[in-house]
């Protein structure tokens, strides 16, 4: 044989050597992607999630389940169930967290929060939001800081609400009034204007819950590090201009003085021209007053702009046998796809920054709310929680009846009663 056949023999082999040996890698490679996914989809064994919220209107309870539907599509090996907790919930729920049959995460409003964030029943988030890259920068400042505390956060904003003025338009335009009050001046002239044939001006309840927005924006507050502060001059300069417009303006009145149950009924049977209230009262107003003619605007300011911010976050069990699945529930659900869920309802606000403009494109007759997300107070007063809203109501009840004539001495009494 010549040397170039002995040549092209040798090259011959080599080559059929080298492709016997790609296709022999090739396989062993598709083998081994084969396993590495085999082995991954047995790690993702099925896991069952409880999430518990309390009982709530049909269309709460269809976001809910249309955000499960949809994390579920992200994530087979996570099945969801609801516990929906009927009754008075933080009672049962504390009940359930010391017999550790809770849910893996749950509602928590901002109000009660303090005393479980200080427990130790709940799982701080801390390191969940590192490691799966979560933007907390995103929520309203306001909204996260109600459930954070000693420097670890706890709970991630699933909506909220602010409050906002709701105003009678075609009351307006009787009394000549061409846009609704901006300043606490321009709120007492414009109650007075509108006060009349047996109409108030403008429905007020005893209740911190409304009257709080007041002393913020006079620059006073009821609760500062870690203190309660009811009886600051500020607070009590505040609570006087309320109760004064009820006492001594006669511009307007409580919900009960009317013969009405709460504001809304008030404003809904047109016996007051303008109401302090959240976005609860749209859908209340639709089936309750479907043909009234309102507007909303923001609250009118005093030495500052101030409004509450009602939210309610979900938390983790400390407890929980699933928790990096359980935090993944969270993150959809407080995230951009979970949001635009509350969107798309309008029954509350996206708790996230980045979904607020595209609400108030969806619904522009709301954008007070939305606008006034960036200098609300949280509705929380730490561990004292309930007891400062008790003292408070009272001292703003005793001013209404009269039973007392002094805004500071009303507040220095309810001081006392929080133990301060």
């Amino acid at each position: 044989m010549s040397k170039k056949l002995i040549s092209i023999f040798v090259l011959t082999i080599f080559v059929l050597a080298t492709v016997l040996a790609g296709c022999s890698s090739s396989k062993n490679n598709t083998s081994s992607a084969n396993e590495t996914n085999t082995q991954k989809q047995e790690t993702a064994k099925p896991v069952t999630i409880k999430l518990g919220m309390w009982s709530s209107s049909p269309a709460e309870k269809k976001i809910v389940d249309d955000q499960i539907a949809k994390f579920k599509e992200k994530y087979p090996n996570i099945d969801v169930q609801i516990e929906t907790i009927v009754g008075d919930y933080m009672q049962k729920l504390q009940t359930e967290l010391a017999s550790n049959t809770a849910p893996d995460i749950f509602y928590l409003d901002s109000m009660p929060a303090p005393q479980l964030m200080s427990s130790g029943v709940l799982e701080p988030l801390d390191d969940y939001i590192k490691k799966y890259n979560v933007d907390v920068n995103d929520f309203e400042p306001a909204l996260l800081s109600a459930f954070q505390w000693d420097g670890k956060t706890y709970g991630l904003p699933k909506d909220f609400n602010t409050l906002a003025l709701f105003y009678n338009k075609d009351m307006f335009k009787a009394a000549g009034i061409n846009e609704p009050p901006k300043t606490w001046e321009e709120l007492r002239d414009v109650a007075k204007k509108l006060t009349k044939d047996g109409v108030k001006g403008l429905v007020l309840s005893a209740d911190l819950a409304r009257f709080d927005a007041f002393i913020n924006q006079n620059g006073g507050s009821v609760y500062q590090d870690g203190k309660v502060t009811l009886n600051l001059p500020e607070n009590a300069q505040a609570l006087d201009f309320y109760v004064s417009l009820i006492t001594k303006d006669k511009v307007a009145d409580t919900p009960q003085n009317m013969g009405e149950g709460w504001n809304g009924d008030a404003f809904a049977a047109k016996k007051a021209a303008m109401a302090i209230e959240g976005g609860w009262m749209i859908p209340f107003l639709k089936e309750k007053a479907p043909d009234l003619n309102y507007g909303i605007a923001e609250l009118p300011a005093g030495k500052q702009k101030s409004t509450m911010a009602f939210t309610v976050a979900y938390v983790m069990n400390k407890n929980s046998k699933h928790k990096d699945e359980a935090f993944k529930l969270i993150e959809f659900l407080t995230g951009k796809e979970g949001q635009q869920f509350v969107v798309d309802s309008g029954l509350a606000l996206p708790s996230r920054k980045s979904m607020q403009e595209g609400f108030k494109e969806k619904y522009p007759e709301r954008a007070a709310f939305v606008d006034g997300a960036s200098y609300a107070v949280p509705w929380q007063f730490g561990l004292y929680g309930t007891k400062v809203v008790d003292a408070a109501n009272k001292a703003c009840e005793a001013l209404i009846m009269k039973q007392i004539s002094s805004a500071q001495q009303a507040l220095d009494n309810a001081q006392k009663e929080v133990g301060q």
